[in-house]
């Protein structure tokens, strides 16, 4: 695009699916992290329910008394095996203690870690029924990942969020996978560039290959990536930039 003599680049957005992931052990000790490297991290909520009281230990007094303000259960057993998986490996990356940690909200709500010195590390989390999604890089990154729900009306918001391309693709055979799978990747950019939702979520591109991303967006002066994959029941997708190359799948067993 050119505007007043000046070339503008549009960034394009690449959107894959990954038939096939390797879960493996998360490795003991330091966890490093390349330039090129994104790390994806997969926490079973129902495994970790009998830590509930030593994960609750490494959390802050401000994270216990929000966990408490859910009214539900599960929610607040969830709130706690997520802030305290999110302490116990992005402490890891930084070698402090994970009550040390100390996260604050950035733009959007976003939040980072105001405490990791001199080291750039971004990372998102996402939870649905029993599963947690966390991305870790050192470069700007969203997750999301949602259960696949047939008798979600869905239907009633594809007008608002989705472009026609899109409806029209939803619209064939497993259509409430096909909804869900393009969901996930367009959270998953918006979390990644911190704009939010709202109305941007129609305009940010979520079919297979490359995408041009509108000037409005966030990040639209650069490239990224999303890479989608199943969970079970569940899609995940996570939003990074273009240059990683390298992507590393974690199942965690939290040990406290």
């Amino acid at each position: 695009m050119r505007l007043y003599g000046y070339y503008i680049h549009m960034g394009k957005l690449y959107n894959k699916f990954l038939d096939t992931v390797n879960w493996q052990v998360v490795p003991a000790g330091e966890l490093l992290l390349s330039d090129d490297e994104l790390h994806i991290y997969r926490i079973n909520i129902a495994d970790n329910l009998h830590l509930l009281d030593k994960l609750k230990a490494v959390l802050i007094p401000t994270e216990i008394e929000r966990g408490n303000k859910y009214h539900q259960l599960k929610d607040r057993q969830r709130f706690t095996i997520s802030r305290a998986a999110q302490r116990h490996i992005l402490a890891r990356y930084l070698n402090l203690p994970p009550e040390q940690l100390r996260f604050e909200p950035g733009a959007n709500k976003k939040p980072y870690l105001s405490n990791a010195g001199g080291e750039v590390i971004s990372y998102n989390i996402s939870h649905s029924d029993n599963w947690i999604i966390l991305a870790v890089a050192l470069s700007p990154v969203g997750t999301d990942v949602e259960k696949i729900d047939p008798g979600f009306p869905y239907h009633d918001i594809l007008g608002e969020h989705f472009s026609t391309a899109e409806v029209n693709f939803i619209n064939q055979e497993q259509s409430s996978q096909r909804f869900f799978l393009l969901w996930t990747r367009k959270e998953a950019f918006l979390k990644a560039t911190g704009q939010g939702l709202g109305e941007h979520l129609k305009i940010t591109p979520s079919l297979y290959g490359d995408n041009t991303l509108a000037a409005s967006l966030t990040g639209a002066d650069k490239n990224w990536q999303i890479s989608s994959f199943k969970l079970g029941d569940h899609f995940g997708s996570v939003a990074c930039d273009s240059s990683i190359a390298v992507f590393k799948f974690w199942d965690v067993r939290i040990e406290v």
